[in-house]
Protein backbone atom coordinates (compact mmCIF):
# COMPACT_ATOMS: atom_id res chain seq x y z
CA UNK A 1 0.00 0.00 0.00
CA UNK A 2 2.97 2.29 0.54
CA UNK A 3 3.69 2.09 -3.20
CA UNK A 4 0.31 3.59 -4.09
CA UNK A 5 0.62 6.26 -1.43
CA UNK A 6 4.16 7.24 -2.36
CA UNK A 7 3.41 7.48 -6.06
CA UNK A 8 -0.20 8.66 -5.90
CA UNK A 9 0.54 11.99 -7.54
CA UNK A 10 2.25 10.25 -10.46
CA UNK A 11 -0.72 7.94 -10.91
CA UNK A 12 -3.04 10.94 -10.88
CA UNK A 13 -0.97 12.88 -13.44
CA UNK A 14 -0.49 9.81 -15.65
CA UNK A 15 -4.20 9.10 -15.56
CA UNK A 16 -5.05 12.68 -16.50
CA UNK A 17 -2.51 12.55 -19.35
CA UNK A 18 -4.08 9.35 -20.72
CA UNK A 19 -7.53 10.90 -20.45
CA UNK A 20 -6.36 13.98 -22.33
CA UNK A 21 -4.59 12.05 -25.07
CA UNK A 22 -7.58 9.74 -25.56
CA UNK A 23 -9.85 12.78 -25.77
CA UNK A 24 -7.54 14.36 -28.34
CA UNK A 25 -7.66 11.21 -30.50
CA UNK A 26 -11.45 11.17 -30.33
CA UNK A 27 -11.53 14.88 -31.24
CA UNK A 28 -9.29 14.26 -34.26
CA UNK A 29 -11.59 11.46 -35.38
CA UNK A 30 -14.69 13.61 -34.94
CA UNK A 31 -13.26 16.58 -36.87
CA UNK A 32 -12.13 14.68 -39.95
CA UNK A 33 -8.49 14.06 -39.17
CA UNK A 34 -7.47 17.70 -38.93
CA UNK A 35 -7.52 18.43 -42.66
CA UNK A 36 -7.74 22.17 -43.51
CA UNK A 37 -10.59 23.63 -45.55
CA UNK A 38 -10.12 23.42 -49.30
CA UNK A 39 -10.47 27.21 -49.64
CA UNK A 40 -7.52 27.74 -47.24
CA UNK A 41 -5.06 25.78 -49.39
CA UNK A 42 -2.39 27.39 -51.57
CA UNK A 43 -2.08 26.23 -55.19
CA UNK A 44 1.07 25.71 -57.23
CA UNK A 45 1.25 24.59 -60.85
CA UNK A 46 4.31 23.33 -62.67
CA UNK A 47 6.34 20.37 -63.83
CA UNK A 48 7.27 17.43 -61.64
CA UNK A 49 10.98 17.60 -60.87
CA UNK A 50 10.99 14.37 -58.87
CA UNK A 51 9.02 12.03 -56.64
CA UNK A 52 10.32 9.71 -53.96
CA UNK A 53 9.40 7.71 -50.91
CA UNK A 54 11.23 8.93 -47.81
CA UNK A 55 12.04 6.79 -44.80
CA UNK A 56 12.92 8.52 -41.54
CA UNK A 57 14.64 6.28 -39.00
CA UNK A 58 14.87 7.35 -35.38
CA UNK A 59 17.08 5.43 -32.98
CA UNK A 60 15.91 4.96 -29.45
CA UNK A 61 18.06 5.34 -26.41
CA UNK A 62 17.84 1.75 -25.25
CA UNK A 63 18.06 0.12 -28.63
CA UNK A 64 15.56 -0.38 -31.34
CA UNK A 65 14.44 1.94 -34.06
CA UNK A 66 11.24 3.51 -35.25
CA UNK A 67 10.50 4.24 -38.88
CA UNK A 68 8.13 6.72 -40.48
CA UNK A 69 7.40 6.93 -44.18
CA UNK A 70 6.00 9.56 -46.52
CA UNK A 71 6.16 10.62 -50.17
CA UNK A 72 7.78 13.81 -51.42
CA UNK A 73 6.98 15.37 -54.78
CA UNK A 74 9.10 18.22 -56.16
CA UNK A 75 7.15 20.75 -58.24
CA UNK A 76 9.01 23.24 -60.43
CA UNK A 77 6.71 26.17 -61.29
CA UNK A 78 7.29 28.22 -64.46
CA UNK A 79 8.59 31.07 -62.29
CA UNK A 80 10.06 30.70 -58.84
CA UNK A 81 11.85 28.15 -56.75
CA UNK A 82 11.22 24.43 -56.65
CA UNK A 83 8.60 23.45 -54.05
CA UNK A 84 8.62 20.12 -52.24
CA UNK A 85 5.21 18.88 -51.07
CA UNK A 86 4.61 15.93 -48.79
CA UNK A 87 2.01 13.17 -49.07
CA UNK A 88 1.34 10.57 -46.40
CA UNK A 89 1.74 6.87 -47.20
CA UNK A 90 -2.04 6.60 -46.89
CA UNK A 91 -2.04 7.64 -50.55
CA UNK A 92 -1.57 4.60 -52.82
CA UNK A 93 1.79 4.44 -54.58
CA UNK A 94 0.03 4.25 -57.96
CA UNK A 95 -1.33 7.79 -57.39
CA UNK A 96 2.19 9.07 -56.69
CA UNK A 97 3.43 7.36 -59.87
CA UNK A 98 0.60 9.04 -61.82
CA UNK A 99 1.80 12.38 -60.43
CA UNK A 100 5.39 11.65 -61.45
CA UNK A 101 4.32 10.63 -64.97
CA UNK A 102 2.20 13.76 -65.57
CA UNK A 103 3.69 16.56 -67.67
CA UNK A 104 2.24 19.33 -65.50
CA UNK A 105 0.53 19.10 -62.15
CA UNK A 106 -1.47 21.45 -60.00
CA UNK A 107 -1.06 20.83 -56.27
CA UNK A 108 -3.24 22.28 -53.50
CA UNK A 109 -1.14 22.29 -50.34
CA UNK A 110 -1.13 23.73 -46.84
CA UNK A 111 1.36 26.61 -46.95
CA UNK A 112 1.06 27.12 -43.17
CA UNK A 113 2.42 23.61 -42.53
CA UNK A 114 6.18 23.27 -42.20
CA UNK A 115 5.98 20.15 -44.38
CA UNK A 116 3.86 21.65 -47.20
CA UNK A 117 1.32 18.83 -46.92
CA UNK A 118 -0.52 18.25 -50.21
CA UNK A 119 -4.30 17.65 -50.15
CA UNK A 120 -5.35 17.71 -53.82
CA UNK A 121 -3.48 17.03 -57.07
CA UNK A 122 -4.47 17.47 -60.71
CA UNK A 123 -2.24 16.17 -63.47
CA UNK A 124 -2.56 17.15 -67.13
CA UNK A 125 -6.02 18.61 -66.42
CA UNK A 126 -7.52 15.53 -64.72
CA UNK A 127 -7.93 14.73 -61.04
CA UNK A 128 -5.22 12.41 -59.74
CA UNK A 129 -5.92 12.90 -56.05
CA UNK A 130 -9.18 14.76 -55.34
CA UNK A 131 -9.57 16.70 -52.10
CA UNK A 132 -12.51 14.47 -51.07
CA UNK A 133 -10.38 11.33 -51.47
CA UNK A 134 -7.58 12.82 -49.36
CA UNK A 135 -10.13 13.82 -46.71
CA UNK A 136 -11.37 10.21 -46.73
CA UNK A 137 -7.81 8.89 -46.27
CA UNK A 138 -7.20 11.28 -43.37
CA UNK A 139 -10.53 10.35 -41.74
CA UNK A 140 -9.74 6.63 -42.00
CA UNK A 141 -6.33 7.25 -40.41
CA UNK A 142 -7.90 9.26 -37.58
CA UNK A 143 -10.52 6.54 -37.04
CA UNK A 144 -7.79 3.89 -36.91
CA UNK A 145 -5.83 5.95 -34.38
CA UNK A 146 -8.87 6.58 -32.20
CA UNK A 147 -9.93 2.92 -32.07
CA UNK A 148 -7.96 2.43 -28.84
CA UNK A 149 -8.99 5.78 -27.33
CA UNK A 150 -11.85 4.38 -25.16
CA UNK A 151 -9.51 1.76 -23.67
CA UNK A 152 -6.87 4.43 -23.10
CA UNK A 153 -9.40 6.72 -21.45
CA UNK A 154 -10.68 3.89 -19.24
CA UNK A 155 -7.15 3.13 -18.06
CA UNK A 156 -6.55 6.85 -17.52
CA UNK A 157 -9.71 7.17 -15.47
CA UNK A 158 -8.72 4.17 -13.34
CA UNK A 159 -5.25 5.61 -12.74
CA UNK A 160 -6.66 9.04 -11.91
CA UNK A 161 -9.11 7.54 -9.41
CA UNK A 162 -6.37 5.45 -7.78
CA UNK A 163 -4.08 8.47 -7.61
CA UNK A 164 -6.80 10.70 -6.17
CA UNK A 165 -7.78 8.12 -3.54
CA UNK A 166 -4.14 7.55 -2.64
CA UNK A 167 -3.52 11.25 -2.19
CA UNK A 168 -6.69 11.62 -0.14
CA UNK A 169 -5.76 8.72 2.10
CA UNK A 170 -2.24 10.05 2.57
CA UNK A 171 -3.58 13.51 3.43
CA UNK A 172 -5.94 12.01 6.03
CA UNK A 173 -3.03 10.05 7.57
CA UNK A 174 -0.92 13.21 7.80
CA UNK A 175 -3.81 15.17 9.38
CA UNK A 176 -4.41 12.35 11.89
CA UNK A 177 -0.71 12.30 12.80
CA UNK A 178 -0.73 16.08 13.31
CA UNK A 179 -3.85 15.84 15.49
CA UNK A 180 -2.21 13.18 17.68
CA UNK A 181 1.00 15.24 17.96
CA UNK A 182 -0.92 18.40 18.96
Amino acid sequence: MNFILGYARYLLLGGLALLGFGGYLLYQSATGGGIPQESALAVVQGEVAGARKVTVTKKRRRGGESHSYYYEVDVQPQSGDKLTVRLPTLVPESKVQDMANADTIQVSYDATSSNNDAYAVKGDGKEILPYAQMAKYMQEDADRSSAEAPLMMGAGLLLAILGGLGMRWRRRRIQAAEAVAA
